[in-house]
């Protein structure tokens, strides 16, 4: 009960604010987050705040919402005050409206829930169970969405804007969360109907942040205890069938209309809500409210026959069935977690990774250090991508040994890692056609720049990375490189070997500013990648000083992870180092020009393409253009010595009609030949090669 006296608020302010104190600690040691789930944690390691001294809870009382939570309740007022104030407490960003239908409740429930404030509620005169109560809820609901929620639960923060969230994409019809057990385990990470109209709730015990369960998935059904509908569609499809009444199998059966008329079924991680399963109905099938769980699956076979025979058999794992509709999956590993945003070699494998799930593979990807970088691990698993990782695996080796069977592709990036795992993948993977992307030829960018700074060992190094190249392009089915002139280089040292062009790919975007209101220039490039390190310094060094004789005041603007002190130190009132800048549309739409001073290289220069598939024109040496087919002057300007890269840059401050020609022309010739369709033609043409016996 609430405190009454001035000594008990105090007293209550004081427990209060140590059990907040307790809370956040514990989020942040097991999350480095304090508005995170937790996950492994147990319910009464989550709940200690929620006594009865703290009184009722209070809820928003949205005008107009865009999510009806609707929780059926018969008795049990203790858990479903609980599960309001998880709800009142866990951050969400949208409006949403709380329904707690009544199902009849003895003493009634209506008159106590009543000093909820904002919460709103409506009592049931006759007993009709989960399918009559959450009907009637739906049916006074004034959301768009409907959110059927159990008395029985307890909400995490952020839960309610990532089901809307997953539902808002096209194409789904219906979402489920994550339910958690109350010892901190997974209670049910989407469900499984199998040929024989049984259920399994897939990643029973697992931990939650298990790469098997923290991904997005298409499932055959996500429990009633908390699933998101839009309002109507549920109407459209009936609502829940009241011949399930009073409860089981109506969200299975919820499921299979909603797949029946020709949208998903996608459980989403990111909700986490704690269920203590059979808070409400018990566990013993045999007597009460369970017992219909026996009687409805006969009844939904019934229904579903036709529609069962396409299910996994009882004798499949879990493992296998749980995304069963996925027929072929791939294994991908590159050196590191990619990073979008900051080098091309990562905007061209997460456009490897959204294709492989556009054609309907199966997509698990590994950093082969298995390093977890938690954003960018959280939005591939949001694309529908398993992230393997530590510690859930310890070694890539003996993942493939164990579940090397399971892949019908296995895609190797980078000499270094497809050195590594080739001969595990080769021996535990057999059924699968094996891929080597190169990413950029090590051995060509090493020789280049050995050749230039006339470096004896370089060369050698680069005649060893060769070695190793040719090695693995011997070993596999097929070969990515990113342009022509690498799939020309490696074909003629291997002539039996399918090379495949599958460039790094941009969205063209139309630019916004015109040419009188940019100034300056922009230069972007990871500083651990040596090309760009050398490039950028030679650029200050030997063509600034020429432009700013040329157009005084000239502004550069340099981009990129981890500038080193020498370039640091260079920085001044007309060189500003900005480091890593994680947008980079508003320094696209303020300079006049990009620059690509690359002295040495290989592969395709995201550096460049991206410049131009912004409509921004770009100035660059020979080696940053090379495979990109630019006509100088029309789609860039081209140059190789420091006077005429200075010349061109001046001449592209200054000649608008110049401007305007290459801005337009190189952003049509990405658009051209550099298409999402020969992307896509090209990574379709290595995943059917088979290198001959």
């Amino acid at each position: 009960m609430a405190p009454t006296s001035p000594l008990q608020s105090l007293n209550f302010m004081i427990r209060l604010s140590l059990v907040k104190e307790r809370l956040a600690a514990l989020r942040r040691r097991l999350l480095g987050s304090p508005s995170a789930p937790l996950p492994g944690v147990t319910l009464d390691e989550a709940l200690p705040w929620l006594e009865s001294e703290t009184g009722f809870p209070r809820l928003r009382l949205e005008a107009h919402p865009l999510v009806t939570v609707i929780i059926p309740a018969h008795g049990e007022l203790p858990m479903t005050l609980r599960c309001l104030h998880a709800i009142a407490r866990a951050e969400a960003g949208l409006p949403f409206e709380v329904i707690v239908v009544d199902d009849a409740s003895e003493p009634s429930l209506s008159d106590a829930l009543a000093a909820v404030s904002g919460l709103r509620v409506i009592r049931l005169t006759e007993h009709q169970g989960f399918v009559g109560a959450v009907n009637r809820g739906a049916e006074a609901a004034r959301g768009s969405a409907l959110l059927f929620l159990n008395n029985d639960t307890f909400v995490c923060s952020g839960w309610i804007d990532a089901l809307q969230a997953r539902l808002s994409r096209r194409g789904v019809g219906m979402v489920g969360g994550l339910l958690v057990s109350p010892d901190g385990g997974v209670q049910e990470a989407g469900g499984i109907i199998w040929r024989d109209g049984s259920a399994t709730n897939y990643g029973r015990g697992r931990h939650p942040d298990d790469p098997a369960v923290s991904h997005v998935r298409e499932v055959d059904y996500c429990s009633g205890a908390c699933l998101m509908i839009e309002k109507d569609l549920f109407r459209d499809l009936g609502g829940f069938d009241v011949a399930f009444a009073p409860g089981y199998y109506e969200d299975v059966d919820l499921a299979f209309k909603v797949r029946q008329a020709g949208l998903r079924v996608e459980y989403e991680p990111r909700a986490r809500v704690y269920h203590v399963e059979g808070g409400t109905a018990g566990l013993d099938t045999e007597v009460g409210m369970k017992r219909f769980q026996t009687r409805n699956r006969e009844l939904f076979v019934e229904s579903w026959r036709e529609e069962l025979g396409a299910q996994p058999r009882r004798e499949t794992s879990a493992d296998e069935a749980r995304e069963h509709g996925l027929r072929k999956g791939c294994l991908v590993v590159d050196r590191q977690m990619p990073t979008p945003g900051r080098d091309a070699g990562s905007e061209r494998l997460v456009r490897m990774l959204v294709e492989l799930r556009r054609i309907g593979w199966r997509v698990t990807f590994a950093a082969y250090d298995l390093e977890d970088r938690a954003d960018q691990r959280r939005t591939l698993e949001a694309m529908g991508i398993e992230v393997l990782r530590s510690p859930h695996v310890q070694s890539l080796a003996r993942y493939v040994r164990e579940q090397g069977r399971a892949f019908d592709c296995v895609i190797l990036a980078r000499v270094g890692v497809a050195r590594r795992l080739i001969g595990p993948v080769r021996k535990h993977c057999p059924g699968a056609s094996v891929i080597f992307d190169t990413v950029d030829l090590r051995s060509l960018r090493q020789s280049r720049e050995a050749e230039l700074t006339g470096d004896a060992k370089g060369q050698k190094a680069a005649e060893q990375s060769r070695k190793h190249e040719l090695a693995v392009v011997g070993e596999v089915d097929a070969t990515l490189v990113t342009s022509p002139v690498e799939r020309d280089y490696l074909s003629r040292q291997d002539r039996t070997a399918t090379i495949t062009v599958v460039p790094t790919y941009y969205q063209s975007v139309r630019p916004v500013m015109q040419f009188e209101r940019r100034s300056g220039a922009l230069f972007v490039g990871g500083f651990r990648h040596r090309p760009n390190l050398d490039g950028i310094l030679w650029f200050l060094d030997e063509i600034l000083p020429r432009v700013q004789l040329l157009v005084a005041g000239f502004q550069v603007h340099i981009v990129g992870e981890q500038p080193p002190q020498e370039l640091t130190r260079r920085a001044s009132s007309e060189v500003h180092v900005h480091g890593q800048v994680p947008d980079l549309t508003s320094l696209f739409e303020q300079v006049r020009m990009s620059i690509a001073p690359l002295r040495f290289g290989a592969g395709l220069k995201g550096k460049v393409h991206h410049s131009l598939a912004r409509g921004l024109p770009c100035v660059a040496t020979p080696v940053a253009a090379e495979g990109l087919g630019l006509m100088p002057n029309l789609h860039a300007v081209l140059a190789e010595r420091p006077s005429d890269f200075a010349e061109g840059m001046a001449r592209l401050n200054s000649d608008r009609d110049l401007w305007q020609r290459v801005s337009i022309e190189g952003r049509a010739h990405v658009e051209h030949y550099f298409s999402d369709s020969a992307f896509s033609a090209g990574l379709g043409a290595a995943l059917s090669a088979r290198r001959p016996e």
